[in-house]
């Protein structure tokens, strides 16, 4: 029954197919293949709790991959020319984005026979986003700006503050984009970008993947 109840669900109905025709076809084809017949008071059964199994599962509904948002945020107030804390337009140049839930490292121990582990502490390190670059080149811009407000031009460094932003990734309800349904924040610097260049690729866009260091949580910020 299990079975069947899987590929029920795994089953496409875009095509409009009739739920209980489909339904009823399935346990056709699972009592064909093992030899017994089709009751109609079992069959009835399971279609109604087919039914019951579809309609829960389709009520939670799915979320899209594509339906994303990447915001980026000044929120130590740095100065200078940085056109992705002026323009929140270019945010939506991101191709490709990561939304890290947060990870754990952990350390075992011998319990007699038995291996326990434990979780020690929480970890956070680097996440990439790939951005469309615009005839300006507005992304690399942004990059090399704000690795210059870490580095000097003496070689020291600048405190963790001075160089550190908010950065914001979000999936969005696809019925409702104003809803989001899993966000998460980190405060980060730019760790690495480069661009591929290839002399056969005449009608492909410039994209540019950049690392984000992870810096610090986002509770820091306060």
């Amino acid at each position: 029954m299990l079975d069947l109840v899987s590929e029920l669900i795994d089953h496409d109905f875009t095509a409009g197919n009739d739920f209980r025709e489909t339904a009823f076809n399935l346990v056709s084809n699972a009592a064909q293949k093992t030899g017994s017949a089709v009751d109609n008071t079992v069959s009835k059964n399971l279609l109604e709790e087919y039914a019951r199994i579809y309609g829960r599962v389709k009520a939670h509904k799915a979320l899209i991959k594509a339906v994303y948002r990447v915001k980026i945020e000044n929120i130590f107030g740095h100065k200078g020319d940085i056109p992705w804390f002026k323009d929140q337009t270019l945010s939506y140049l991101a191709t490709n984005a990561e939304l890290s839930l947060g990870s754990n490292e952990s350390e075992s121990y011998q319990a007699g026979s038995y291996q326990a582990n434990y979780l020690t502490q929480q970890t956070s390190s680097e996440m990439d986003i790939t951005f469309i670059e615009t005839a300006k080149g507005d992304i690399s811009k942004s990059y090399k700006a704000c690795r210059r407000l870490a580095f000097n031009n003496d070689g020291t460094m600048n405190e963790t503050k001075n160089y550190a932003f908010k950065l914001t990734v979000a999936l969005l309800n696809p019925n409702d984009p104003r809803r989001i349904a899993v966000q998460e924040s980190w405060i980060v610097g730019v760790k690495s970008a480069s661009i591929e260049l290839s002399a056969s690729s005449r009608s492909e866009l410039v994209e540019i993947p950049v690392t984000f260091e992870k810096l610090r949580p986002l509770s820091f910020s306060s």
